[in-house]
């Protein structure tokens, strides 16, 4: 009996330094893949943010919440996974506002439309960069697919500034407002026979 408690703490000491081994070498495995997908995502991380028209850059200069994101973007982490990890974090609470608070000028369906999408990439970007195993080939195309989006921004403010410069063609807002009178007229008529009609209704109940 007086040998079977030191077998025990023998047994007991060898399967926990084995266990250790085993911790020590799965974290080892970890440490070097994340250090192989933060080299790769510090090469890939370059976000590209297009020289637009005056009109649009005097607008986007005011506009502080997409300021901020391209501050953050432009910043590249150069420590660790982790640093980029807690940057495309911030990033990703940050973007929820875009598409609430675009300059009124550029306050348009299509414009906003982009900056959803935007906002969709960059979340998806934070969801697959904070996973156990990071899908390294799903962050670098999400990195590429959010400078698109960016890209599509700016392309569609351009648009907005070009279409408002157009002339509008001799006698096309004559056209318009004689279009619009017509409306209005043929609405009147419209209310007047819907009146006509209800009177009549009435006038039958009481009769």
């Amino acid at each position: 009996m007086k040998y079977l408690i030191p077998l025990f703490i023998l047994l007991t000491t060898l399967i926990s330094c084995e266990d250790n081994d085993k911790q020590n070498e799965e974290s080892t495995k970890i440490s070097k893949k994340n250090d192989a997908i933060f080299k790769e995502i510090s090469k890939k991380w370059q976000f590209t943010f297009p020289e637009s028209k005056p009109e649009v850059k005097a607008s986007i200069s005011e506009w502080n919440e997409w300021q901020q994101i391209k501050r953050e973007l432009e910043e590249k982490p150069k420590t660790s996974l982790l640093a980029f990890q807690m940057k495309v974090k911030n990033v990703s609470e940050k973007s929820d506002s875009l598409s609430l608070t675009v300059p009124e000028s550029f306050n348009i369906p299509q414009v906003r439309s982009r900056l959803v999408t935007l906002n969709t990439k960059i979340k998806s970007l934070d969801t697959y960069i904070h996973l156990e195993d990071i899908p390294q080939k799903r962050v670098i195309t999400l990195i590429n697919e959010i400078n698109e989006e960016i890209k599509g921004v700016y392309t569609q403010m351009d648009e907005v500034v070009i279409k408002k410069a157009i002339p509008k063609e001799i006698g096309e807002e004559i056209m318009i407002r004689a279009l619009d009178t017509t409306r209005l007229a043929r609405k009147k008529f419209q209310d007047e026979i819907i009146e006509n009609k209800d009177q009549q209704k009435s006038e039958e109940t009481e009769e």
